[in-house]
């Protein structure tokens, strides 16, 4: 069971930060665009910023994929580790803009004449998600699972057979459902400026 549990983590893993890094090449100003709405980065690094986060992605994708299809315990371990780490470095990042970006509403939930009502973007897809605690959330669990596919990365090697047609599938299903999660949970009268 320790083998499955840490197989599909590394699988997951693997998969979402290479959806990510292939969103990243295909709609090129979505993550600067967030960046700047973001306003923590200065504008002469928004873009240097943005393909090191894309690279980063992809190389820790490719790591940790390959890493599972090919039994290597080694760099599985290296690139999960890594991913803990990007990943945390986003749920800190995400729960930091949660709470610098003006949202429009008072203490108590009452509009706040004069406040941006517009919710920022998040970045992190092809779409419009806007940055939410769903976010951040998301990718806490992206580094819990990055942490068990680290600390498992032996026994996620040694499974064959049908067990490596479980992980794969678990992690598909995983991957598509953590992908989602964010756009999914968005409530669409919040971001609406009015």
């Amino acid at each position: 069971m320790a083998a499955m549990l840490t197989g599909v983590s590394a699988g997951t893993v693997a998969l979402i930060l290479l959806a990510g890094f292939a969103g990243h090449l295909l709609h090129p100003r979505v993550l600067p665009a967030a960046l700047t709405a973001h306003r923590t980065v200065p504008a002469p690094l928004i873009w240097p910023v943005a393909v090191a986060v894309g690279a980063l992605e992809g190389v820790l994708g490719a790591v940790t994929g390959y890493a599972l299809l090919a039994g290597r315990p080694r760099a599985l371990t290296l690139g999960a580790t890594g991913s803990a780490l990007l990943f945390v470095a986003y749920a800190l990042y995400g729960l930091y803009v949660l709470r610098t970006r003006p949202s429009g509403r008072g203490r108590r939930g009452d509009r706040v004449a004069g406040a941006e009502n517009r919710a920022v973007p998040c970045g992190c897809s092809a779409d419009d998600t806007p940055m939410s605690g769903w976010v951040a959330g998301r990718a806490a669990a992206l580094a819990l699972a990055s942490v068990t596919a680290s600390a498992g990365a032996g026994s996620a090697i040694a499974s064959h057979g049908v067990h490596v047609a479980l992980v794969g599938l678990s992690s598909v299903t995983f991957a598509v459902l953590l992908w989602s999660l964010p756009a999914a949970m968005a409530d669409p009268e919040r971001s609406v400026a009015g």
